[in-house]
């Protein structure tokens, strides 16, 4: 009867009773006070009005809080109440404002249990942070113990009031309808659902804005904490059939719910209840009444889009609130609210009420001017919060998404903790890079904003990318804090903030932390250790200290810089044998030693090799160790085959991973595969478009290409990007030299030899052009240099030293050279067959022996 009669409107409702009850007054007086209870108060109130044992709990405290300071809020009257809490009006006297402060009603205060799950409830909903849910200020404790949260107050009226005047015009309904959507799909996402979607739990701000309110009831999974749900908790006008029936429900619950909000906008009345449709015969259930049955303006898309959410399986409803908004965006309406709620799917770009932008003030305070009460009922009273086990919740597909991180900050006092400020920064990149579905600008592009207050909006706009997440990192003796926050490009709002303040020896749990919080904000997942929680992949506090040490080292590129990353890695390794990423940062430090001609390849090579496998076998997901490997099959063993293998791996692990993608390019290259190349160095650069030799790079695969006007254009490019970059000017002199253009060659290689500080195979390259342009003698002077330094210990660049004999017209000496350079297993063999500069030498029947002999055909 209560669910027939729930769908009438009320001024045809009375007619309806007194026809079906007719004499029967016992029975029109039970519905009359279920009517009376369903319309005044939610779920825990009509339980309390049946459930005896419950009632004196349920009733609200008589003690008055009016005029009372509790810290800085000077509490007003009281607005309203619930199961769970009271609800005062206060001034904040710290910023000024009205506020709203809601307390666990006094009868609770002793028991532990219900004061754990307004905790919980309170942390949930303040995770929600999101302009179409009423906002969280602050979770706060009295002297007496009792537990209160601070909330907005709002100025304007709840939709039900708006609906008493009649139906919305459609584009209002729409708008409105569309912002709920907004809102449930943030609680969707982070596995709320609200379960009492309806009229008087939307709040139509004065400027337009649809706000959630009243997650009294709404289901999160853990019910040791928050009690054992008692019956189809809910309204039961709004609920879908599952609800009604006392079965499981999950999000697609409020999707019903919301359709029928959306009904009853359009037509100012309800379609049939889930509970009335539960109750019938399956052969008698029928399609939802149309609205334009009623309101014939209504379209057709408009219809279908009400019947699809009001659809008796939830398996034919839409399976994620995104889908619903996106499809009532479809529509056309504008949906432009003044300051309203920003879009979930669609990316609006509008600042949300209230809120100040993260670049005019980072830190984003949220000030609530209002003069309307607003009464805030019931506070997930029997809250439980979805299995994990079966993922956010289901059907709410994560955009993708693109994120900067900007390194860290370094506020120590002492202003000497810059190594661990980076360090933190690379593995959080490092560590988002593992995320599914999240791709992160590279460090080398990040970097580029050390130092400097960069506006987020041209950040995003040069980087690519959505998110930005910033932060700062404060290291005074044992204690060190850390802070962060995640901002949205498009708006500059930010989407969540954190500090950290732990034992100085926690950075790593820290930054675990951290990336799984991005992970849950985003709506991504995390995959490989971290996402088990890091299991065996933890290092001590010492290890990881030295590991970030080492970091710092290698990112310098400079010999003393590399040597010493070895140093830090490898003490890394002895304190934490079991850590992945130290022996990954090992294997780094080895291999670009020995490609830079730091060590003898034979030396550096293999240890980079074992380094890289046990950080394979301790971790398979990371990316990098196998980029490693790679680069050890292609640069020491001349393999193409198993290095082409090891980067594809890198690349499926982490397809973001720009590194991975040039060193690919470069094997490409050495196989003569020049169009690929190209490709994949434009890849790299994509994912890394502020990466200098990822610029310069590509210019040198054009070189060798044979498409030397392109090159020059590239790498001058690349020269405004840093004039100072020695490779740059190197690859600049080998294109002027393959452009006859040996002056302007001669020139380029003195400035790569002066930015370098006289680099060996920047020598070389000078010595070259030198003696192909007739200046024989500074050529020989250069090479005899080179020689002294090899017979003083140093490591000599054979393959350099061959191509000088080369230009010298000396092809025996330049043999070899070659040779030598075989037997020294020198990494730059492995183009033999696509270096330009010997070209003169391929034409010499002792070249294929030699091939033969490097590649092993």
């Amino acid at each position: 009867m209560l669910a027939q009669a729930l769908q009438r409107s009320p001024d045809t409702r009375d007619a309806f009773l007194n026809a079906e009850c007719a004499s029967d007054t016992e029975l029109r007086r039970e519905v009359d006070s279920l009517l009376a209870a369903h319309e005044r108060q939610g779920a825990v109130d009509r339980l309390a009005a049946d459930i005896e044992p419950l009632a004196a709990q349920l009733r609200p405290s008589d003690d008055t809080l009016s005029g009372r300071t509790i810290g800085h809020y000077v509490l007003g009257e009281r607005v309203g109440g619930g199961g769970m809490g009271v609800v005062y009006k206060a001034h904040d006297t710290r910023l000024g404002r009205i506020v709203a402060l809601k307390f666990l009603q006094a009868h609770f205060a002793s028991e532990d249990k219900a004061a754990e799950r307004f905790r919980l409830e309170a942390r949930a909903i303040a995770a929600l942070e999101h302009p179409n849910i009423c906002t969280v200020h602050e979770i706060g404790e009295t002297d007496d113990g009792r537990l209160y949260l601070t909330m907005p107050l709002y100025e304007g009226e709840t939709l039900q009031q708006r609906i008493a005047r009649g139906p919305l015009p459609i584009g209002e309904a729409v708008s409105i309808a569309v912002q709920v959507a907004r809102g449930l799909a943030k609680a969707h996402a982070r596995g709320i659902v609200h379960r009492d979607v309806k009229p008087s739990n939307v709040f139509i701000t004065s400027d337009g804005v649809a706000k959630l309110l009243d997650f009294g009831i709404a289901k999160l999974v853990d019910v040791t904490l928050t009690g054992t749900a008692v019956g189809p908790l809910g309204t039961v006008a709004y609920m879908s059939p599952e609800q009604a029936m006392g079965v499981g429900v999950d999000h697609r619950t409020d999707l019903w719910a919301l359709g029928v909000v959306l009904y009853e906008m359009l037509t100012g009345e309800r379609p049939p209840s889930g509970m009335a449709i539960a109750m019938r015969d399956p052969g008698q259930r029928t399609a939802t009444p149309r609205p334009s049955a009623q309101r014939p303006e209504v379209s057709a898309a408009l219809d279908r889009i009400v019947q699809r959410s009001l659809a008796w399986s939830a398996d034919e409803r839409y399976q994620g609130a995104q889908e619903l908004e996106r499809e009532l965006l479809a529509l056309g309406y504008s949906t432009d609210v003044p300051g309203g709620g920003a879009p979930v799917a669609s990316g609006s770009t509008r600042p949300a009420a209230g809120r100040v932008p993260a670049w005019r003030s980072r830190r984003a305070a949220i000030a609530g001017v209002a003069t309307g009460v607003l009464a805030l009922a019931g506070w997930f009273g029997t809250a439980r919060l979805r299995d994990e086990g079966r993922g956010a919740a289901a059907g709410v597909a994560p955009a993708a998404t693109t994120i900067a991180v900007l390194p860290f900050a370094d506020r120590s006092p002492s202003g000497d903790q810059e190594y661990f400020s980076d360090g933190i920064t690379d593995e959080l990149i490092a560590t988002l890079a593992r995320v599914d579905g999240l791709r992160v600008a590279s460090r080398t592009s990040a970097f580029a904003y050390k130092g400097r207050n960069a506006d987020i909006r041209t950040v995003g706009a040069q980087l690519g990318v959505d998110k930005v997440l910033e932060g700062s990192v404060r290291r005074a003796g044992n204690r060190l804090r850390i802070t962060a926050q995640l901002v949205n490009v498009a708006d500059g709002y930010q989407l969540w903030n954190e500090s950290y303040d732990r034992e100085a020896g926690e950075g790593f749990a820290i930054q675990e932390e951290i990336a799984r919080a991005i992970a849950q904000t985003l709506q991504v997942r995390l995959i490989g250790a971290v996402a088990r929680g890091g299991e065996g992949s933890a290092p001590d506090a010492e290890a990881y200290d030295l590991y970030l040490k080492g970091r710092h080292e290698w990112y310098r590129r400079t010999e003393d810089g590399l040597r010493n990353a070895v140093k830090y890695f490898e003490q890394a390794v002895a304190r934490a044998p079991g850590y992945a990423r130290a022996h990954t940062g090992l294997a780094d430090a080895y291999a670009v030693l020995g490609f830079y001609d730091y060590l003898p390849p034979a030396e550096a090579f293999p240890k980079a090799e074992e380094a890289a496998n046990r950080a394979v076998a301790l971790d398979p997901t990371l990316a990098a160790p196998h980029a490693t490997l790679g680069y050890v099959a292609l640069y020491h063993h001349w393999d193409f085959v198993r290095g082409e293998e090891s980067f594809r791996r890198a690349i499926a692990l982490d397809p973001n991973y720009s590194t991975a993608h040039q060193w690919y390019a470069n094997l490409l290259t050495a196989a003569g595969r020049f169009s690929e190349a190209e490709g994949e160095m434009r890849r790299a650069q994509q994912d890394d478009p502020l990466s200098l030799i990822a610029t310069v790079a590509l210019g040198w695969v054009q070189y060798h290409a044979g498409s030397n006007t392109a090159a020059l254009d590239q790498l001058r490019r690349a020269m405004e990007q840093d004039p100072n970059y020695p490779l740059t000017h190197l690859w600049e002199s080998m294109t002027l030299e393959a452009m006859d253009s040996l002056g302007a060659a001669v020139e380029a290689s003195r400035r790569a030899v002066a930015t370098s500080d006289s680099g060996a195979i920047h020598v070389a390259q000078l010595a070259r052009v030198l003696a192909l342009s007739a200046s024989r003698g500074e050529a020989e002077r250069l090479l005899q240099r080179l020689l002294v330094r090899g017979s003083g210990g140093g490591y000599v660049p054979s393959y350099e030293v061959a191509k000088i004999y080369e230009a010298l017209g000396q092809p025996e000496q330049a043999f070899a050279w070659l040779e030598r350079a075989r037997a020294q297993r020198s990494h730059s063999l492995v183009f033999l067959r696509v270096d330009p500069q010997l070209s003169r030498l391929r034409k010499d029947e002792r070249f294929e022996r030699l091939a033969a002999r490097v590649f092993g055909g």
